[in-house]
């Protein structure tokens, strides 16, 4: 339960403040240019702190990062709305993608942890919740946006993330610490510091050898990864534009088509642990990315389609959101099982590449050859992800409608010791 609040969470925390970015544009002056540099310092502080995170879990356990980076993450989301210049704002913007991207990794390495100590695939329904946390925190946010300024609204949004992180810290960390426990007593209790000293040198040696044994698969989930966040965030960033410019959509029609586009991915990834014990996670990978092109290309060219326009595209929407709800979720679970953090730590990277790359490109094939050819990358990149997922499929989960939590952990051992 404090798992899925955790997740609830980092969905409803920054979508706040991503509803009061144009007030705070206005508050500290910049331009648009300006705006784009100090987001970009999120982006990079988000960025830096990758590597860091998964040594922190690994070095002090992911629940205690967990909870100390969402006390941060809360703590610092009141700094955007006192900014005064650009300078401050991207300052402010750096620390929190910092706290954000260390929450990530911890929330999701610990999430790691316990679906694979229970045997059950949690993290497609856990992301669903990041994704209702995010709907909610955005129609919350725009409700309070027009009553309140940025200041009080992102003082009032950090006071009840601090208060429920407090409220749900501490039960997630005594199960760790009871987790630990019972790790503990398998071992003999009777050593030296010097011996403990050495226990964990030798248990850092073995995280080393295990994850030079995995990081190349690990790599191959972090391009599946990419793929699928450059999709998530092209219909993201260029939907609403898509349906107005193209399709003559009215500014409230558009919205209602990301709305449902992002509705698809909420719901998808509900009915994904479901799915993935019925078909089998490469089913669900390779599957769901034939599904993201096809829905993808008929949202694109609905303009061009007979019989085509705003239903149809609103339909190809429905699909690729679908297609796309449960790939990054199976992705990250695939490489924390096998490379614990620094696998989490790894996808995230790698999902970073996808959200840096697809708005330059969107943009420079756009200018060139139109918005629906443009979005037809997402496509092709489906496409190719599709062949990848299909190539780890000894890597993932197979079906398994009756896995029980001792024969997981013993399919956990045998993918570990794998060359």
């Amino acid at each position: 339960m404090s798992l899925a609040v955790f997740f609830a969470l980092v969905g409803f925390v920054p979508a706040n403040w991503l509803v009061r970015v144009p007030d705070v544009k206005a508050q500290v002056g910049a331009s648009a240019g300006d705006l784009g540099l100090a987001l970009l310092c999120g982006s990079l502080g988000s960025l830096a702190a990758l590597t860091v995170a998964a040594r922190l879990c690994e070095r002090f356990g992911t629940r205690r990062v967990l909870v100390i980076a969402g006390f941060a993450l809360c703590a610092i989301l009141v700094l955007p709305g006192l900014a005064g210049s650009v300078r401050a704002l991207g300052a402010a913007l750096a620390f929190f993608g910092m706290a954000q991207s260390t929450f990530n990794i911890a929330l999701n390495s610990t999430a790691v942890e316990i679906a694979t100590a229970s045997g059950n695939p949690l993290m497609p329904t856990l992301h669903g919740i990041f994704s209702v946390g995010g709907l909610v925190g955005a129609a919350l946010g725009g409700l309070l946006a027009d009553h309140l300024s940025p200041v009080v609204h992102l003082g009032l949004t950090a006071l009840l993330g601090l208060v429920v992180t407090g409220l749900a810290g501490p039960s997630l960390l005594r199960s760790g610490r009871a987790t630990a426990r019972t790790a503990a007593a398998g071992t003999s209790a009777a050593g030296t510091a010097a011996g403990t000293a050495g226990a964990e040198r030798a248990a850092e040696a073995d995280r080393a050898n295990a994850w030079r044994r995995v990081r190349w698969i690990v790599l191959a989930f972090g391009l599946v990864a990419a793929c699928t966040a450059f999709g998530e965030y092209a219909s993201n960033n260029w939907a609403a534009l898509h349906l107005r410019q193209d399709l003559g959509a009215t500014a409230a029609v558009a919205g209602y088509g990301y709305a449902t586009y992002a509705c698809a991915i909420a719901g998808g990834r509900f009915l994904g642990s479901r799915l993935i014990r019925r078909l089998g996670e490469t089913a669900v990978l390779s599957g769901g990315f034939a599904l993201a092109a096809v829905g993808v290309l008929v949202a694109s060219w609905a303009g061009h389609l007979p019989g085509g326009g705003l239903p149809v595209a609103f339909a190809g929407y429905v699909v690729l959101g679908l297609g796309l709800a449960n790939v990054y979720p199976v992705c990250i679970s695939r490489a924390g099982a096998l490379g614990g953090p620094r696998g989490v730590s790894r996808i995230s990277m790698s999902a970073s590449v996808g959200i840096l790359s697809q708005g330059p490109l969107i943009g420079f094939v756009a200018d060139r050859r139109g918005l629906p050819l443009a979005l037809s990358t997402v496509a092709v990149l489906a496409v190719l992800a599709a062949g990848v997922a299909f190539a780890l499929r000894g890597w993932t989960r197979p079906r398994t409608p009756t896995t029980s939590a001792a024969s997981t952990t013993s399919a956990e051992s045998n993918e570990r010791s794998k060359p």
